[in-house]
This record gives C-alpha cells, sequence and structure tokens, in this order.
C-alpha cells in the first residue's frame, strides 16, 4: 500500500490518466472502472476525458452509490466533464453505468479494472456508513442495497455493499481519495490501524487484502 501526495486534488488527474492507459494498454476490450459521485469524483473524470478518443469509446464506468432524492451522482459526473465528452461524441450516456436495486453491479463473469473510491468525514466509502458491517458483507447481501436513513443527506440512497467490492473489486487497483481537510481524522485514524471496518468502513480495504493505496491532499 502507498501514500500518494499531491498538493491538490487536480494534481491526480493526470494519474489516472496514465492509470487508464496502462489498462488500455495490458488487455484489449472494455476498461471497467469503479468511481464515486460528489467531490471524489471530479479528479477521476478529468484525469478520465484528458484520454484519447479510442480508449475513451472502451471506457465503462460505474457509480458505486446513487442518491435517490436531490441532486444525484449521476448529475455531478456529468456536470464535471461527461457532459462535454458527450456532447463532443467522445462518450455515451450509455457508458455511464448507475447502480439499481435487484441488478447485478458488473455482468456476470466481470470483474473492475480500477476502483476510485472518496472517503468521507467519518471513514465511509460509497454509501457504506459506520455501523453496515458486517451485515453488507454477509453471503445473503445483494451487490446493491437500498439505505433509507443515511447519516449524511440525503437520507435515501443505493449502495454498492462490501460483498459486491470483494466481488467485483478485488483484482482491480483501488485508491482511497482523502481530499480535505475535513478528512484528515479519517486519515489518521485508517494509518493507525487500530478499528475495523465496522467503526472506520475505509478499513474494509486492508482487511480484505485488496490491491489498495491512498491519495491524499492532507
Amino acid at each position: 500500500m502507498k501514500k500518494i501526495m499531491v498538493s491538490n486534488p487536480g494534481e491526480f488527474s493526470p494519474l489516472v490518466t496514465s492509470h487508464i492507459q496502462a489498462i488500455a494498454q495490458a488487455h484489449s476490450g472494455p476498461i471497467r472502472i469503479g468511481l464515486p459521485g460528489g467531490r471524489g469524483a471530479v479528479s477521476v473524470v478529468k484525469g478520465l476525458v484528458q484520454c484519447d478518443s479510442e480508449i475513451l469509446k472502451r471506457v465503462q464506468l460505474y457509480l458505486v452509490d446513487e442518491r435517490l432524492t436531490g441532486s444525484t451522482n449521476h448529475d455531478t459526473l456529468m456536470d464535471v466533464g461527461l457532459q462535454e465528452a458527450i456532447d463532443n461524441n467522445l462518450f455515451s450516456d450509455a457508458q455511464l453505468h448507475v447502480p439499481q436495486l435487484n441488478t447485478p453491479f458488473l455482468p456476470r463473469g466481470k470483474t473492475l479494472d480500477l476502483l476510485y473510491l472518496g472517503v468521507g468525514e467519518d471513514g465511509h466509502i460509497a454509501s457504506l456508513f459506520p455501523g453496515s458491517y458486517p451485515e453488507l458483507d454477509s453471503k445473503e447481501t445483494p451487490d446493491i442495497a437500498y439505505i433509507a436513513e443515511s447519516p449524511k443527506p440525503p437520507p435515501e440512497r443505493v449502495t454498492i455493499t462490501y460483498r459486491a467490492l470483494k466481488k467485483y473489486g478485488k483484482q482491480a487497483q483501488t485508491f482511497l481519495l482523502f481530499f480535505g481537510e475535513g478528512k484528515r481524522i479519517a486519515l489518521e485514524r485508517f494509518l493507525e490501524a487500530q478499528e475495523n471496518p465496522s467503526t472506520l468502513p475505509c478499513r474494509y480495504f486492508p482487511r480484505e487484502w485488496f490491491n489498495v493505496d491512498l491519495v491524499t491532499d492532507l
């Protein structure tokens, strides 16, 4: 596990471009990328749209969670660069997949190549908040779960589960994004390695031996 230091989130975008280019060279066919909504998505999208058109045509984006009321994560991604790429015929809305209940996160037998996850002030990832583990990691857990009372507004969301993260993301290069002063305590708690995913959900990745790196401007 590496700690990647940047002076601001924008500095991470060129690295995202290089990650995607490396995957494009490593194998043919679709490039499957899991990504968050909100602020964590901005640098990822900006890096994505810097790829050449032939690579962009191969990219399939999978949102790890979605808000069911108010401004959606889908809208955020469009606002920070995807809509412009679509308008320029470099990308299509069909390449962006929004999680839905009772629907597999990925097609059968497929896995993610890259996984980017923003970490919240309380250590949550996607819409997996403290207290969600281990229930959403059980063998009976579906890929996508409904969250009725999120501690962070809006209250209603759908989210990938821990079980699905393990199923589809274990082989991916994963990046945990700690951007902004509000994430400092979460980062310190993560690095102290004294907690489990029940109290600090982002600790799920080292616990399950994911190929994970940290990215931070702190």
